[in-house]
């Protein structure tokens, strides 16, 4: 489950008006070694970090100045900040990304007649593999003012949002000014070694198969699987004092022995062989996609998290998902020159979705589709954009390659719960849902309106009626996240409101179908289509149209 782009505030460069990055940097990013080395977030905002190490290491400054040499101790070890100071930020919102710097132009002359103060700056860059350009991926961002507060930039998201000028999903930006600093202290439980270190350290492998445990990492925030658990790691530790002037964690260590912490994480390894393969193919891809858009001064390229997605080092690591990494090794989805941004996501509910009605722009090998069989496919009459057809898709359970409930596979029967679902509220709770979720009182609530669908019916804006004002939401995580205590499923449902003898609502009773934002590959899909004879080169090319599988490294 992927969404880099979900995230409410993006750091982006380390000045607003300067940027660290030079032009050569902004244009290129190189790696030396046969496959790119990546820096993935485990951990951020934490007041203390425990962790424990299973083999010998050896613990470096960030400048790589010796801390410790040859630590093999089986302690726990206990890091924590000491006199920190959080960083400074400037805020502005982004109108889009575009593909062109014309398009943009366009764009930011228009936003500049309606009276708003704007950038076009470059976002990604070519990525190379021993000077073999594997994916070019520049693009191009408007943002609108300079604000010193989030509270300033905020009202100019819904400003955005009734300009025609954009049709884009406007967030705000933050945009780092100063950096945290702050000195760590460094221990093992006994007390016999400690250190303090200014800004941070790194903790690193001397054998090949050493592991750190790291304890209390927090796992699916904001979802109703949401838990603490220790995980453990392979590669590079490094700890470090974050924006919060707290600590964070990330791991360091290359794209394959990542993926095979990734894979079981967001594919349960009795999924059948191809659908596995499949899912490599898909999150290298998008890894590698992503990695072109990572300014160089931040310390991670990416979260461990459902935002990007799930990584649990080598805690969940088993042959079948390794197998699938290994038997592809090298293996992504391109189109043209660039590596395709291979979303994939639990369950589209029968339908996938258009990268444009998600997160813009539009991709050409994102293009929502129906997913039945040849037999069945042209059974398949409706239009998803409209709430009458969206009321007879979600009130239905088709033969489809989303519904697994004839699959010979328990997982897969499991998933039949996110094909087809139903949430009830009464009016009250979810008043009070909302108020807590977007900080916005609407009175008592009179309806909820559809005011756009994407072509698998998913809901991409949306507004709430109520006695005291009207409230509208834009974007489909937004729109999940309003109307749950934790995040509904996905936003393709309808309301069908139980009203009192006055005509007005008592319960809100939300039908739905999928789970997760449906772009791209879906994965209960992939296991069906693998069930049913398909190769995961055949899975791939179906769910990313036009693309082909090459092998870069």
């Amino acid at each position: 489950m992927s969404a880099a782009n979900m995230n409410e505030h993006e750091e982006t460069s380390k000045k607003t008006e300067k940027h660290s990055d030079t032009p050569e940097q902004i244009e290129t990013r190189q790696f030396l070694d046969e496959q790119p080395l990546v820096r993935v977030g485990l951990i951020e905002n934490y007041e203390r970090v425990d962790f424990r190490m299973k083999g010998k290491y050896a613990f470096a400054t960030l400048e790589g100045e010796e801390i410790f040499s040859e630590i093999s101790s089986d302690r726990r070890w206990r890091s924590k900040v000491e006199n920190g100071n959080p960083a400074k930020y400037m805020y502005s919102v982004m109108a889009g990304i575009y593909k062109s710097e014309d398009e943009a132009k366009s764009v930011a002359d228009s936003l500049e007649e309606a009276g708003h103060t704007t950038k076009i700056l470059p976002y990604g860059r070519e990525l190379l593999l021993e000077d073999n350009v594997v994916h070019e991926g520049k693009r191009w961002r408007v943002i609108v003012g300079a604000f010193e507060t989030e509270q300033q930039a905020r009202p100019n998201v819904q400003l955005l949002i009734s300009n025609d000028s954009t049709d884009s999903h406007p967030k705000v930006l933050r945009h780092r000014i100063e950096e945290p600093t702050g000195t760590i202290e460094l221990y093992d439980s006994e007390y016999e070694k400690n250190a303090m270190v200014e800004q941070g350290f790194r903790i690193i492998p001397l054998e090949e198969d050493a592991e750190i445990t790291v304890y209390g990492i927090r796992v699916g925030a904001g979802f109703h699987w949401e838990k603490t658990e220790a995980r453990a790691y392979r590669g590079v530790l490094e700890i470090r004092v974050d924006n919060n002037a707290n600590l964070m964690a990330l791991n360091e260590l290359y794209l394959d022995e990542y993926l095979k912490g990734v894979i079981p994480s967001e594919m349960h390894h009795t999924y059948p062989t191809e659908a596995l393969k499949a899912q490599a193919v898909a999150a290298r891809s998008y890894t590698i996609s992503k990695l072109s858009n990572r300014p160089i001064s931040d310390p991670i390229d990416f979260p461990a998290t459902v935002f990007f997605q799930v990584y649990s080092g080598v805690t969940y690591q088993n042959e079948a998902t390794t197998n699938a990494v290994i038997a592809t090794s090298g293996e992504v989805l391109k189109v043209g020159s660039s590596v395709c941004e291979a979303y994939f996501s639990s369950n589209s509910g029968g339908h996938t979705e258009s990268k444009e009605n998600w997160t813009p722009p539009a991709e050409p090998y994102l293009v929502g589709k129906p997913l039945f069989s040849k037999k069945n496919l042209k059974t398949f009459k409706l239009d998803l954009t409209k709430d009458a057809d969206v009321e007879k898709w979600v009130t239905s359970y088709p033969e489809n390659y989303s519904n697994p409930r004839s699959a010979n596979i328990d997982l897969l029967n499991k998933n039949a719960r996110y094909f087809r679902w139903e949430v009830n509220y009464s009016r009250r709770e979810l008043e009070e849902i909302i108020q807590n979720k977007v900080g916005i009182t609407v009175g008592t609530i009179i309806d909820i309106l559809p005011l756009k669908r994407g072509v698998s019916g998913r809901i991409t804006e949306l507004e709430i009626l109520g006695t005291h004002r009207n409230y509208r939401l834009v974007g489909e995580l937004n729109i999940r996240r309003a109307l749950s205590e934790t995040t509904l499923y996905s936003s393709c449902f309808i309301v069908k409101p139980i009203l009192d003898d006055m005509g007005n609502p008592v319960e809100l009773n939300l039908i739905g179908a999928g789970f997760g934002h449906g772009v791209g590959m879906d994965q209960t899909a992939a296991g069906m289509m693998a069930l049913d004879g398909m190769t995961y080169k055949d899975i791939v090319t179906f769910f990313y149209t036009g693309s082909k599988v090459e092998k870069i490294y």
